[in-house]
């Protein structure tokens, strides 16, 4: 059944979730604070959303398919082979091997270093945004996120019109949307690009994360990398584990379009209501023991999970564009990394950090060491 915060109504129901998800004109999605980072295929509805799509959609397809899974499995490899022993150089292995990916989709390579950092600061602005969104701030608060906002996309804007490639792009974005008012190839790039790395980055942390918490999980998944077959069963069963269990995007809003019942709740139009990804995850009628991580969980060994209840990517005519690409990095990064590094923890405890995407707290005592 429907939940409640104040006004906002919290649905968890697999069923329920699936009808929100596939009625695209009937919840919509609502801007909010987050809009002061701009416009883009993932804040945007009806004709704007599918002209925003055509411009990425083909990339992602593309630098999905079979032919390019070497490549990829090739960035991450390198990627680690260069870096030390510790999480904090695996983490910043990771963005850097995702950007790559990433920009290489659209034909452009990326600044490493002044990316990341860009990058960083898009975070911390959508955290203070996302939570003013809920917390209604003072107005300088309000001013000053929003003025940050606007910086962190003027200077993500100077960087790429400085290199002429990336600027050719930008064009092709605008020439794809001239018939957007007000469209920004940059507000469009920015987000898409955010939304990519930090959904594969933070889920290949949390795969670490929990393999430091299992040795002997680690080490099933290490030998079945080693023996480099085309089926893996285990190191598959954990990917998607991570991703119930500590799905990258947590929940989202949707506003009503029109009144409506919905699991024998009234929604008046205007409304906002929540959908928790989590809470779908976790649903008790669909999963067995859900709230315990298992990294063997027979719903994905057997195959037998209702796909209503398993939505990492979101579902329906809006799902997210690059889940094909999205799963392939996440693959090729767990493979790549369990290969070179062992890792443990001191203790079990979950600790989070969040800000749009769900991510292992920073400063977490996972140690690592080569193989």
């Amino acid at each position: 059944m429907p939940r409640e915060i104040g006004n906002l109504v919290i649905f968890d129901d697999p069923v329920a979730v699936d009808s929100i998800v596939k009625a695209p004109d009937l919840f919509r999605k609502n801007f909010s604070l987050i809009s002061a980072l701009g416009f883009s295929r993932f804040n945007t509805n009806d004709e704007d959303w599918a002209v925003r799509r055509t411009i990425t959609q083909d990339r992602y397809l593309s630098a999905a398919k079979p032919a390019h899974e070497q490549s990829v499995a090739e960035i991450y490899r390198v990627g680690f082979a260069g870096c030390g022993a510790s999480l904090a150089n695996i983490q910043r292995a990771l963005f850097a091997a995702a950007m790559n990916i990433f920009y290489k989709a659209f034909g452009l390579v990326p600044e490493i270093a002044p990316t990341a950092e860009l990058l960083d600061r898009v975070r911390e602005v959508l955290r203070r945004l996302q939570y003013y969104s809920w917390v209604t701030p003072t107005n300088a608060e309000r001013n000053g996120a929003i003025h940050e906002a606007h910086k962190v996309i003027a200077d993500f804007g100077s960087q790429l019109m400085a290199d002429p490639r990336s600027a050719a792009e930008m064009n092709r974005f605008a020439e794809k949307a001239r018939d957007i008012d007000g469209f920004s190839p940059i507000e469009e790039f920015v987000m898409n690009l955010f939304a990519g790395v930090e959904t594969t980055v933070t889920t290949a942390l949390w795969v670490i994360d929990r393999l430091g918490a299992n040795q002997q999980v680690q080490e099933r998944i290490h030998a079945e990398i080693l023996a480099d077959r085309a089926e893996t069963p285990f190191t598959d069963c954990i990917i998607n584990e991570t991703m119930r269990y500590f799905p990258p995007i947590p929940f989202l809003t949707r506003e009503v379009g029109a009144d409506t019942v919905l699991d024998g709740r009234t929604l008046r139009a205007g409304q906002l209501v929540m959908v928790s990804i989590v809470g779908v995850h976790q649903n008790p009628a669909y999963w067995e023991s859900p709230r315990t991580f298992d990294a063997s969980r027979k719903e994905f060994m057997e195959d037998s999970f209702d796909r209503r209840a398993f939505i990492p990517f979101l579902t329906g005519p809006r799902m997210c564009g690059g889940a094909r690409l999205g799963r392939l990095e996440v693959k090729e990064a767990v493979r790549a990394v369990v290969r070179q590094f062992a890792f443990s923890r001191a203790d079990d405890v979950i600790r989070f950090d969040y800000a749009l995407a769900l991510r292992p707290a920073s400063g977490l005592s996972v140690r690592v060491s080569r193989r």
